[in-house]
This record gives structure tokens, C-alpha cells and sequence, in this order.
């Protein structure tokens, strides 16, 4: 089952570059915090038959703290991080999150080799070479948001190798991490008097797209081939965005992000080279 964990994540990696372009459009109109709370209220009302069968398993906790680590707080530091100090700052910061996400796995018991921190190492190279720069702002603040919001994506993410190991389902698993984030993040756009939902069809599929099938694919991958390797995997997604965007004239590669895409590609190349080991 090796290689359908690799496929799942790198399915997941491409499934999460995509749906940025959609997120994006929406976001110049209403903000982030509404298009992070419709695509989770989208994926909690039409999610939820995958609970169906599910028994009484000791990781739902996992799951749910999972949710709100990553899809609420860490996200919500990210999204901070790029208004203090710009996206060619913030993203190559919270994409440290892969080589934290290195040492978890080690203490979940998981063989994790120098090869494994070569590519996660770079993978952060190639981000950093890939955002577009000319926006970059030194503020304290928002660099600790970073550091905080790669800290708390890589806790999230540990804690989904940690509903698997205690049989949670990984759809289940995708829909209790939504659950979990929309709830309180509803409840605190409410009491502030901006609790807005992006009413369009395209939308809520690309929401179930995200974070129900990417979730679940993520999920299935860290079960069948280890936090470690999904981790990296998944982390492709920046390059599968600029490709996108070159391919569909959006945007012009520049030789910097052509050298972010080596180094990523390098990166995916050795990954997949430990993995079938």
C-alpha cells in the first residue's frame, strides 16, 4: 500500500495548489476569515454521513484538536503573518513546519533519515525561492506568527498520525478537523458581527474538494506511509501552483522560482526514493 500513500498525498499536495486560485477570488471581496469559515461550514454540512459506522475510538480527540490547531489557529497565524511581514517572508518561515514535523515523527516512533531532513530542508529552499518577492516587512510580531503557525500545522499534523494510530477512519478523520475549526471560529465571527458565508456552488465544491477529499487523501497517507514523508510530499503544493499559474498565463516563472521548483523537485525525487526503500 506504499504506493497508494504516495499517490494520496501528492493527489492532496495538487488538490490544495488548485483551490487556492478559487480561495483567492474570493478573498479580495470578503476576506479570509469568511472564506476560511464557509469552506469549513461546507464541508460540516455535507461531510458528515462518514461518520456513519464509525465506532468508539479513542482518537476523535486527536482529530478534533487537530482541527483547531491547524485549520483555526495555525492558519489563522499564517494569514496574519503574511499582513505583517508579506508572503515571501511568511511562507518560507511557516514552511519550516516540515522539518518540525521530522523530529515529531521521530517521537512517534517513525524511521526518519538524514535523507528525509535533506528534503524537508529543502522544500523550505524552494518555497522561499518560489514566493515573489519585493513585499518583504521586518516586524517581530509578525515573524513570531510565522514560527508560531509553522509550530502549530506540524502539532496539528502529528496529531492526525495520531487519530490513525488509534483507528480513526481517515474521512472521518477530514471531517472532525473541519467540525472542530468551524464551530469556534463561527462562534467568534458571530460575536464580532462579521459572520458571513460565500453563498456559491463552485465554492462549496471546491471547500469539499480541499478539505474533505484532501483532507482525507492526507490523512490516508500519513496511515500508510508515515507522517514523515507525507509531510514533505504534501509540501510540493507552492510548486503545483506556480506551474498552474505559468500554464494558464496567470503569472511568468522567473529564473528564481525556476531554481525554488529544482530544489522542490530534488526534494520529492529523494522522498520518493526513502519511501519505496
Amino acid at each position: 500500500m506504499e504506493g497508494a500513500g504516495l499517490a494520496a498525498a501528492l493527489t492532496a499536495a495538487t488538490i490544495w495548489a488548485l483551490v487556492i486560485f478559487l480561495y483567492k477570488r474570493h478573498m479580495e471581496n470578503v476576506g479570509a476569515a469568511t472564506v476560511n469559515f464557509s469552506r469549513l461550514l461546507y464541508v460540516s454540512l455535507f461531510m458528515w454521513p462518514v461518520l456513519l459506522g464509525v465506532g468508539d475510538t479513542k482518537g476523535i480527540w486527536a482529530a478534533a484538536l487537530s482541527g483547531v490547531v491547524t485549520l483555526l489557529l495555525g492558519d489563522s497565524l499564517y494569514f496574519y503573518a503574511i499582513h505583517k511581514v508579506g508572503g515571501s517572508v511568511a511562507a518560507p518561515v511557516v514552511y519550516t513546519y516540515v522539518i518540525i514535523a521530522q523530529y515529531f515523527a521521530l517521537l512517534l516512533g517513525e524511521r526518519v533519515t538524514p535523507l528525509l531532513f535533506l528534503s524537508s530542508a529543502l522544500v523550505v529552499l524552494g518555497v522561499a525561492l518560489l514566493a515573489r518577492g519585493g513585499e518583504e516587512r521586518m516586524s517581530p510580531v509578525g515573524l513570531a506568527a510565522a514560527f508560531g503557525a509553522a509550530l502549530l500545522w506540524s502539532l496539528g499534523m502529528t496529531a492526525v498520525k495520531l487519530a490513525s494510530l488509534q483507528g480513526v477512519p481517515p474521512a472521518a478523520i477530514a471531517y472532525i478537523r473541519a467540525l472542530s475549526a468551524c464551530v469556534p471560529l463561527g462562534v467568534y465571527l458571530a460575536a464580532r458581527g462579521r459572520l458571513r458565508v460565500v453563498k456559491s456552488p463552485a465554492f462549496a465544491a471546491a471547500s469539499i474538494l480541499d478539505l474533505g477529499v484532501g483532507s482525507t487523501l492526507f490523512a490516508f497517507s500519513v496511515e500508510k506511509v508515515g507522517l514523515a514523508i507525507t509531510t514533505i510530499l504534501v509540501s510540493m503544493s507552492p510548486l503545483v501552483t506556480q506551474l498552474y499559474a505559468k500554464a494558464s498565463g496567470i503569472e511568468q516563472i522567473t529564473p528564481r522560482q525556476a531554481l525554488g521548483a529544482v530544489a522542490i523537485f530534488i526534494a520529492i525525487a529523494i522522498t520518493m526514493g526513502v519511501a519505496v526503500r
